[in-house]
């Protein structure tokens, strides 16, 4: 309670007595804040009065108190509150005489916490019921209410600014920083075996894969570099553009003040924006036939508003229709405000005689990252913990902070990588360009990076999921989910000429706390699980390239890769 108390003496020459014993009640129930909130408070009342202090507490009060839910509170308070609410919910069930009923009457109280109820699906209405009789799901709903309830005060009252803390609040960096540290005692503490006996923690797996942000950042920039040289390949040029925002959208001023304009705009609902700004230029462009390739990237300015980068790359006669089309559309939300048309959106064209394409977007990955190679951001912070508090930022804000524009699927790319050696030579001369890390070789044998999505000749195989049952070690297909769903089916290989290539060569199981495989690791690896018989024959189906995918390579790929 140390910051109520000096929360409380900070604020103490302001207001009667009745706002002071105001202020003490709100402080306490927003503990964790109370420092700066009795800033902000003093700053309104020397700036203007403090019945406008006054107002605006109570106003962030009522945004964090919802009810009997105080967004503030610590996690166990959080957690009871969301068995509580599943608890409200499981009651109201029970006493509803149909299901149409019992789903008005849950969804009345979902909706009381400023919750979004789950969709009604008149075949079959119990999943919905089951979510909200659940209490990890309302937590986790109270989770992301919490962190962009938050952030959306902290960026109103200019405490997400160059000059206070860039990108992400204080506060909710902190609280991402516990949860990633939490995740990872739980990975290192859970361990999955497979038919084969393999046993693994989960922390160990997500090392392996694109959750490392060394190997996700490698990746990126293999990527980037096969776009680059397939381009040079075609004798295509290279464009980096950047998007923006109205200034409206903005919350704070470069100077860190607020921004006069600033009409209330979250960074989500200005990124939604922006994706609604593109899926116009892309048809647009798409209208022309004209198919630019390359990355976007995400990133946020210094009070969270997010702005877009792309690299292209396209014949040079598209460069100045491409242009033309971006910045239309770009300016046609307030477009003669001023500095509109200088800001809204630049483009910068890539001379190779000053660097490559590769160059000119790498430190927007590592930026976004993990600080790799960096010293510093923009404004002058260390490159490692502004690319915390970034990656925090589009956490929050569920922001994919990295896309890709044209070119193969990066999902059949990947499950191409896990399958083993196959006796096509057709599919094994792909399959070895991508497990060789070669994204340009691997672009050209799936005919080129502009080819539309539906027309790509290898296309990811999705199936449901499927573990081992611990007693029998039989393979079991997940049909359905915890809330009785059915469950969405995963990425599970590679469909091709019709024909299935399941990339799945293992299936596991979670080790419960006293299995006895938990003890020693050693000997769990060296006698392998009993297994049903179906799962000891999991190797790949054979399946034929077409011919026309071996008359797609080029001169290029003969040269570069053999």
């Amino acid at each position: 309670m140390t910051q109520v108390v000096q929360a409380d003496e900070l604020t103490a020459n302001f207001g009667t007595p009745d706002c002071r014993q105001f202020r003490r009640h709100v402080f306490s129930v927003l503990s964790p804040i109370a420092g700066d909130l009795a800033l902000r408070y003093a700053k309104i009342s020397e700036q203007h009065n403090y019945e406008q202090a006054n107002h605006e507490l109570e106003k962030i009060h009522d945004s964090l108190c919802i009810n009997d839910l105080n967004l503030c509170a610590g996690g166990d308070e959080l957690f009871n509150a969301a068995k509580k609410s599943a608890k409200k919910c499981t009651n109201a069930r029970e006493r509803a005489k149909t299901v149409e009923e019992a789903y008005q009457a849950c969804a009345r109280i979902v909706q009381h916490y400023r919750i979004k109820p789950p969709e009604w699906k008149a075949e079959k209405p119990e999943p919905a019921l089951n979510r909200m009789c659940c209490p990890i799901w309302w937590h986790r709903k109270i989770q992301v209410l919490r962190l962009r309830t938050i952030e959306t005060i902290s960026r109103n009252i200019e405490l997400v600014t160059r000059y206070r803390s860039a990108y992400a609040s204080d506060y909710a960096v902190n609280i991402k920083r516990k949860q990633k540290e939490k995740n990872r005692q739980y990975l290192e503490s859970t361990f999955i075996s497979n038919e084969v006996g393999e046993q693994f923690s989960l922390q160990e797996l997500s090392d392996r894969s694109v959750s490392n942000p060394a190997i996700r950042r490698a990746e990126l920039m293999v990527r980037v570099k096969g776009f680059e040289m397939v381009a040079n390949h075609l004798g295509h040029v290279g464009e980096f553009y950047t998007l923006t925002t109205p200034s409206r959208m903005h919350a704070s001023l470069h100077s860190g003040k607020t921004n006069p304009r600033y009409d209330g705009t979250t960074p989500l609902q200005a990124h939604e924006y922006l994706t609604h700004l593109w899926a116009l230029i892309r048809a647009e462009l798409h209208r022309r036939e004209i198919r630019p390739y390359g990355f976007r990237v995400v990133e946020p300015h210094h009070d969270g508003t997010p702005h877009w980068h792309f690299l292209f790359f396209m014949p040079e006669e598209h460069c100045k229709t491409v242009r033309e089309v971006m910045q239309y559309y770009a300016l046609l939300d307030n477009g003669s405000e001023p500095g509109a048309l200088k800001h809204r959106f630049k483009a910068e064209a890539i001379d190779p005689q000053k660097g490559s394409a590769v160059g000119y977007i790498a430190k927007y990955i590592a930026k976004n990252i993990d600080g790799h190679a960096l010293e510093q951001d923009l404004y002058g912070n260390d490159a490692q913990t502004a690319a915390e508090r970034i990656t925090a930022w589009a956490n929050i804000w569920g922001i994919r902070q990295f896309q890709q524009i044209g070119g193969p699927s990066v999902t059949v790319w990947r499950q191409l990588r896990k399958l083993n050696h196959t006796d096509d030579k057709e599919l094994e001369s792909i399959r070895k360009f991508a497990t060789a890390s070669d994204w340009a070789a691997f672009m050209l044998v799936m005919r080129g990076p502009t080819l539309p999505v539906r027309q790509h000749p290898i296309k990811p195989l999705y199936d449901h999921s499927r573990t081992l049952n611990p007693e029998t070690g039989e393979i079991i297909s997940v049909q359905h989910n915890r809330y009785k769903d059915e469950a969405a089916k995963r990425v599970a290989g590679v469909v091709f000429n019709g024909k299935n290539f399941d990339a799945r060569m293992h299936f596991w199981m979670v080790l419960t706390g006293n299995s006895e495989d938990v003890t020693s690791r050693g000997e769990a690896r060296a006698a392998p699980a009993s297994c049903h018989a179906a799962a000891v024959n999991l190797g790949p189906v054979s399946i034929t390239v077409p011919d026309t995918i071996h008359h797609e390579k080029s001169a290029y790929e003969s040269k570069i890769i053999h």
